[in-house]
């Protein structure tokens, strides 16, 4: 299931848009909800490749060049979402989260607000999130 903060953000975000489950608004939210738990998940494991799957094409070469080797040296300890925006149209949406990581030599825990540009691509159910922008954390994908 989803981490509790990021459900609480979730069922508020599904209530202040009026939709429910079964609307286009809500199995985007859902999809959003998915993206994001694969996103931890791949930074807690070092899964860079996948990561950069999830990371707009044009900006994916880039993030690699900065990400290389990072999987023996950052460990990424805590991810929690503090709240989603879905803007108009339910299209984009910017995610704030706070991070916690170390990277090695260091064992000193840096923790930071990290800001997530989403957008969705594709129609109905082909349809899917990528990231357009990661602002703040160790890995930051800056917007063209």
């Amino acid at each position: 299931m989803f981490p509790r903060p990021l459900l609480f953000a979730l069922v508020a975000l599904l209530l202040g848009s009026g939709a429910c489950a079964t609307t286009s608004a809500g199995r985007s939210a859902e999809q959003l909800a998915d993206a994001s738990r694969e996103l931890y998940d791949a930074l807690q494991f070092g899964d860079y490749q996948f990561v950069a799957q999830r990371i707009s094409s044009d900006l994916r070469t880039d993030f690699l060049a900065r990400a290389y080797g990072l999987e023996k040296s950052l460990s990424v300890l805590e991810y929690t979402t503090i709240s989603v925006e879905l803007q108009p149209g339910g299209d984009s949406a910017r995610m704030l989260t706070r991070m916690s990581w170390y990277e090695l030599p260091s064992t000193v825990v840096k923790t930071d607000n990290v800001f997530i540009d989403w957008k969705r691509v594709g129609q109905g159910s082909q349809s899917g999130w990528i990231i357009e922008k990661i602002s703040g954390g160790p890995i930051p994908v800056p917007a063209d």
